[in-house]
């Protein structure tokens, strides 16, 4: 029997199959059991999404923020079905690609001209191979250039706290509420004396650059936000101790944090910084690759390059799994050109995915980047990201739930005066049929609408969130005392 042919499942019957053999990410075996908690979506078309009983919904986060142009799009999936019997030829032409993407960003020899690329099947992945990759280059620092050269101390990473890189081990580790299970994990079983050490500590985070996330005692008379993280990163690197530091990992705009972006100041000074101590900048741009207006959301930031990024979703637009490790040739350089005249098991670099650089994805990466390319679709972000914050802006600031609406390109985010994201996110999708997510701090709402969502669809949002957030008034101000009373 073809797909085609066979019978339709009903809610009920995918309910009880998914209860009994699915386990979700970012779940829990109860939420599946809530009423209609579990919406099973059968199609999409461009921003709207349709569930197995035919009922519509606005798609406001374009998948899990990967659905840049929309859903449906048939001439993607006809590139993958014509990829099926063909060499891997695409994986070297987006290799190419995403070289010259980095060097027409940031242009320069001691930029990214030259530029090296290694592909994942995601995010979390690059991130891992990133830091693999930080602590070859430092290997391959010293005078020798062997395993044991003058930077294998240099293991730390330092990144920011709200942020969010993924849920495999190193991702998980740098985020304070999902340590349990990276090396926070590990430390607590070993002494206190190690457990306690700095010396021991692998993963240290700090402030944000922004003015809701930043501890306030922190900043300095004159200092604004910017200077004050970027003093905070300092201080930090020296009391850790450079030569133990490998890299300082950070999202240009955090997005699973709530759309946050950064002070402008903030980045040319951590640039400086990180040169003087001999830190690598390892941006996670897993979220705003092809998001902010620009192809990488480090262009905001007047021309500070960063040693390594890390793409992923807007590469296929979410139609399959790839990612990448775009990095300046300066590492590659130290890293793999000047290794010992006598080849050795060391100058290999120990790390690969069965996945990387698959064939079909590599052909949709590279028909995704030309329809971004082609169609002006970067500048058309940013044109529909203005459009959509002035709606969200005129329709819900002044609601004395909501603390600020701020958007960079289509990332956008509503912070709340209190910890309830989730009971409105659930809200808006079961009443108003529309999708957005909490950010995992419990008081912003996330959403990244692709491209081709209308004006009428952004009204359509808009209004959905206004009402449930007016009706959620009392439930908020409980919270909020409740809150108080701690």
């Amino acid at each position: 029997m073809s797909q085609g042919d066979q019978p339709k499942s009903s809610y009920s019957d995918l309910q009880d199959s998914d209860v009994a053999h699915q386990m979700h990410g970012f779940g829990h075996p109860a939420m599946q059991k809530m009423p209609r908690q579990l919406v099973v979506f059968e199609s999409g078309d461009g921003a709207v999404l349709r569930d197995i009983e035919g009922k519509e919904y606005l798609d406001a986060m374009a998948g899990i923020t990967v659905a840049h142009l929309g859903h449906g799009r048939e001439d993607l999936a006809r590139v993958a079905y014509e990829q099926r019997n063909l060499t891997n030829t695409n994986a070297v032409k987006v290799c190419e690609r995403l070289s010259g993407l980095a060097a027409q960003a940031f242009p320069g020899a001691d930029k990214m001209d030259g530029a090296r690329v290694y592909l994942t099947a995601g995010g979390a992945e690059g991130i891992e191979a990133a830091y693999h990759l930080a602590l070859r280059y430092w290997n391959k620092s010293g005078p020798l250039g062997t395993s044991y050269g003058g930077g294998y101390r240099k293991q730390k990473l330092i990144s920011f706290r709200n942020c969010y890189h993924g849920s495999t081990f190193i991702p998980a580790s740098m985020k304070p509420e999902f340590s349990d299970y990276g090396w926070k994990r590990w430390m607590e079983g070993q002494p206190k004396e190690v457990y306690g050490s700095a010396a021991h500590r692998m993963f240290v985070n700090i402030d944000p650059p922004h003015e809701l996330f930043m501890d306030k005692s922190k900043i300095k008379p004159g200092e604004n936000v910017g200077q004050a993280a970027a003093r905070q990163l300092e201080e930090t690197i020296l009391g850790e101790g450079p030569d133990t530091v490998a890299a300082f990992v950070f999202e240009p705009v955090q997005g699973d944090g709530g759309a946050v972006d950064m002070h402008r100041d903030f980045f040319p000074l951590a640039e400086e910084i990180c040169k003087k101590h001999n830190v690598l900048m390892i941006a996670d741009e897993i979220m705003a690759f092809a998001k902010t207006g620009h192809w990488f959301g480090m262009e905001l930031y007047g021309g500070v390059c960063p040693d390594m990024m890390v793409i992923s979703k807007g590469l296929t637009c979410g139609y399959l799994p790839m990612g990448a490790v775009i990095f300046r040739n300066a590492i590659w350089r130290t890293a793999f050109e000047n290794l010992s005249t006598k080849f050795m098991v060391s100058d290999v670099w120990q790390h690969d995915y069965t996945w990387s650089g698959h064939p079909v994805c590599a052909a949709v990466a590279l028909r995704a980047l030309d329809i971004v390319e082609s169609e002006g679709l970067i500048t058309k972000c940013a044109e529909r990201g203005r459009v959509f914050l002035d709606i969200l802006k005129r329709k819900l600031e002044g609601l004395h739930v909501v603390q600020q609406v701020r958007g960079t390109g289509v990332m956008l985010g509503v912070d709340l005066i209190s910890d309830i994201a989730t009971d409105i996110e659930q809200k808006v999708l079961l009443e108003y049929g529309v999708v957005l997510r909490a950010s995992t701090n419990k008081h912003c709402l996330l959403l990244t609408p692709p491209y081709v969502m209308t004006d009428d669809q952004f009204e359509r949002v808009a209004d959905a969130l206004r009402s449930v957030l007016s009706s959620s008034a009392t439930m908020l101000e409980s919270a909020v005392s409740k809150s108080r009373q701690h």
